[in-house]
């Protein structure tokens, strides 16, 4: 019978509001109410005012605002704006794909550390101070940034922008990489050690991306630190790369790179564009 001709009487209306109503007859009733104005306010005294609220403000909740996704939640809780959130969780180099890709490169590097034995570091140190260095390549520029056309929007710098993607790719790769380091052959040192380089690097990469773009700063910055490792197995202790008088160097590229980004940001150049 249509809606027309047929109303759910008060015992019917009653047992689906309590729930008392298998699954066909509550479906039945439910499209009936969908249909029927009259029977919709015949079931209006029937349901509890506050009840119907909590409900509908929960309908309202999930529609106007879907759970966040993770790396969105957890970027807002460290107390990032929703905006930031969104554009950071968009980053190429914080998927997880690309977060695998780093754990098993660092993997096969220390494992091949173990292999060669001999306190033969190079696999290690080649790669770990490297990994955050193409991760914060690949988290800024137009070719690599599906949001690029957001970010220049956003109501923020990009040099801002840059910054916190770099400080998020280092949280997220450094730990990984450190405890592997925990595993190193060798002086125990060497586990933290390595970190000299790898932070260094960062600031590094990021001074020369702003006169040559990311791909081709990280390409230099690779190159570079490839050469510090191959002219160690010369002749050179092992740990030489990241020996105290080499800190001392990486230090000095680090503060230099920090000044010259300061400097361009304060001309309103933007890093990661081809200047």
């Amino acid at each position: 019978m249509t809606t027309h001709v047929w109303h759910a009487d008060g015992d019917l209306l009653t047992a689906y509001v309590d729930g008392g109503l298998d699954a066909i007859e509550g479906a039945s009733v439910e499209q009936h109410l969908a249909r029927c104005a009259d029977c919709r306010t015949a079931i209006t005294p029937l349901v509890d005012p506050p009840l119907l609220e909590l409900a509908w403000a929960g309908v309202r909740d999930a529609v106007e605002s879907p759970p966040l996704p993770l790396p969105i939640r957890l970027a807002r809780r460290c107390g990032l704006s929703e905006p930031t959130s969104v554009v950071l969780a968009a980053t190429a180099s914080l998927r997880t794909s690309w977060l695998v890709g780093a754990f098993v490169a660092l993997a096969f590097a220390t494992l091949a550390v173990g292999v060669a034995g001999d306190n033969l570091l190079a696999p290690f140190l080649l790669v770990a101070p490297l990994v955050p260095v193409l991760g914060v390549a690949a988290a800024y520029g137009p070719q690599e940034d599906p949001l690029e056309t957001l970010v220049v929007t956003a109501p923020y710098g990009r040099t801002r922008l840059i910054l916190v993607r770099a400080l998020a790719v280092l949280v997220s790769v450094l730990p990984i990489a450190a405890l592997l380091g925990l595993l190193l052959p060798g002086p125990p040192w060497v586990a933290i050690a390595w970190l000299g380089p790898a932070l260094a690097l960062v600031p590094v990469l990021l001074a020369l991306s702003s006169y040559t773009g990311p791909r081709t700063g990280a390409a230099l910055v690779t190159l570079a630190w490839s050469g510090v490792v191959v002219a160690s197995l010369r002749g050179l202790p092992s740990t030489w790369p990241v020996e105290a008088t080499q800190q001392v160097v990486y230090l000095v590229l680090a503060v230099v790179s920090v000044a010259v980004l300061v400097v361009r940001s304060r001309h309103d150049r933007q890093i990661g564009a081809v200047l």
